[in-house]
């Protein structure tokens, strides 16, 4: 052991576990319940609040856009594991779908899937289905879309004017797209922040800005709880369907939508109304977190 190991072991009682994996650089922070028992035996989300704040924090923390803790079902009786998400500011999100993909393949990786490819996930918008395939991808059946309502419009107190459409994927999406460049695409989307916590939203919202090129569709997402990202699952499947209903695409067709940290291809199933994402989930790296010396 070296003497940097030695010192960062000394004066803490217990080092929880950790894995590191990101969907197209979205990254998170994933442990499992039975680890962090061991760290808090009397957990309360209060703790899980602030370990997140702590965790997530690129300065004194591991760094990552959220924390996944893996669960036991608590109320389903088809998943095989649960989740709880937290966005980096220590709120509870509803759904993340570059998430999702990455707690399917820490679940299937750890055997608790009983070493199925296809299952499903417990979350606070449903049952998610989850299917790993081949070249680190993983399919994701997001289930439908719960509302849209088009044609809504906002004014900033700075005075920007948004006409946006608003799509639920159990989590909250404002979508507005634009023929602009990318230069002043990125200093539109500088309206986010404010927009995020505008009174049309009392839980706040993810916000969407997006522009159709000949392949594929161009987003920059500013993430309700952790700002701009390289990637957002939801933000994806939520302005596809908003690309969709502005007759832009069409139903049953594979839309690329291109993000940041790289491309996800949505599809609409016209039978079933489910929304399918598919998308890379990729191992950073694992480790032990010594909380008490945070």
């Amino acid at each position: 052991m070296s003497v940097s190991e030695e010192q960062f072991k000394s004066g803490t009682s217990y080092l929880l576990p950790f894995e590191k994996i990101h969907g197209l650089g979205n990254d998170f922070v994933i442990v499992n319940i039975n680890h962090l028992q061991e760290a808090d035996a009397n957990l309360s989300q209060e703790y899980e609040i602030n370990l997140t704040r702590r965790i997530c924090d690129r300065n004194f923390g591991i760094g990552a856009d959220g924390l996944i803790i893996i669960d036991n079902p608590k109320n389903s009786t088809e998943a095989v594991r649960s989740w709880r998400y937290y966005n980096s500011d220590g709120s509870i999100a509803e759904m993340c779908g570059n998430g999702i993909r990455c707690a399917a393949k820490y679940i299937y990786e750890h055997g608790l899937s009983s070493e199925e490819t296809k299952f499903k996930i417990e979350t606070l918008a449903g049952d998610i289905e989850v299917e790993l395939l081949d070249n680190e991808q993983v399919k994701v059946n997001m289930g439908p879309p719960r509302e849209i309502a088009t044609g809504r419009k906002l004014t900033t107190s700075k005075g920007f004017d948004f006409s946006y459409d608003y799509v639920s994927m159990g989590n909250p999406h404002a979508i507005e797209f634009y023929k602009l460049d990318d230069q002043k695409l990125s200093q539109t989307s500088l309206n986010g922040p404010e927009i995020e916590v505008h009174s049309d939203f009392p839980r706040k919202t993810n916000v969407e800005f997006a522009r159709i090129d000949k392949d594929g569709i161009r987003l920059i997402v500013w993430e309700r709880g952790c700002g701009f990202t390289q990637a957002c699952g939801t933000g994806a499947c939520a302005t596809a369907i908003a690309a969709i209903g502005r007759g832009y695409y069409q139903k049953d067709e594979d839309i690329r939508v291109k993000l940041p940290g790289g491309d996800l291809i949505i599809r609409w199933d016209s039978v079933t109304g489910d929304i399918y994402m598919t998308g890379k989930a990729i191992l950073s790296f694992i480790g032990y977190y010594n909380d008490e010396r945070s």
